[in-house]
């Protein structure tokens, strides 16, 4: 489970968060949205141990070794090959594989050419980063991602800058890893028509603050104007019958 508690964070006397509190049951997916600038990125950071809050407390129920962070650009290592980038998490950075003990080396290798062939790219597992197309890319960030089978996963916005058909691969990608692993993960997205149906809660995120923190369901019931408005501009509410 993550549990976030009267968070707050700031960078140079300017707040970003401010007394944020919310919860992502354990084993659920929760999609994190809000406009540009709302504070979504820092708080994900703060949950995976690459930003430090000022006050409050985030507990993601587990230990740092077992929360994975997908970064927005991917941040794959572009010296060393696909198959390299996936082996680093599970070897503490001893890339090549050879360099592990043999005893471990079957065992790495079995798993990351599971999770390499999961996500469909067993075929280029030794190209390069720079080989790679940016839908391939972000899937191979996904991989070592859940290489280790996390018991939570954060996701920074997995598919910013791909055009619609990789977008829908991606998020169909997460939804069936998630439902196979049952990772607890936290997913920020401006892609909102894809992100909203696989997602079992929304929390919105504006100007530092939460909005709004349930089921797609209670929006219209907690009327809430700006989210209201931020999601009706990306997705049909209608349609879901809000």
């Amino acid at each position: 489970m993550i549990s976030v508690q009267s968070l707050s964070k700031g960078f140079h006397d300017v707040s970003v968060l401010q007394s944020v509190t919310f919860e992502v049951p354990e084993g659920a997916c929760a999609g994190l949205i809000g406009p540009s600038g709302a504070g979504k990125s820092v708080l994900l950071k703060i949950l995976g141990e690459v930003y430090e809050q000022d006050s409050g407390t985030a507990d993601v129920g587990a230990s740092v070794e077992d929360v994975s962070f997908m970064f927005q650009e991917g941040a794959l290592f572009d010296s060393i090959s696909l198959y390299d980038n996936i082996v680093f998490p599970l070897t503490g950075g001893k890339v090549p594989l050879s360099r592990v003990k043999r005893s471990k080396r079957e065992e790495v290798h079995e798993e990351v050419c599971e999770i390499l062939s999961r996500v469909g790219l067993l075929h280029a597992r030794d190209k390069l980063p720079c080989q790679l197309s940016g839908g391939m890319r972000r899937r191979a960030s996904l991989a070592r991602a859940l290489v280790g089978r996390p018991r939570v996963l954060l996701l920074d916005d997995p598919t910013c800058g791909l055009d619609p058909v990789t977008s829908s691969v991606i998020m169909n990608l997460i939804v069936e890893l998630h439902r196979d692993l049952k990772t607890t993960t936290l997913i920020v997205s401006h892609d909102l028509r894809r992100l909203i149906p696989v997602c079992d809660k929304i929390i919105a995120l504006f100007d530092g603050k939460i909005q709004f923190d349930g089921q797609l369901k209670e929006l219209e019931r907690e009327v809430v104007p700006d989210v209201a408005t931020f999601v009706q501009c990306r997705y049909d509410l209608e349609a879901v019958g809000i």
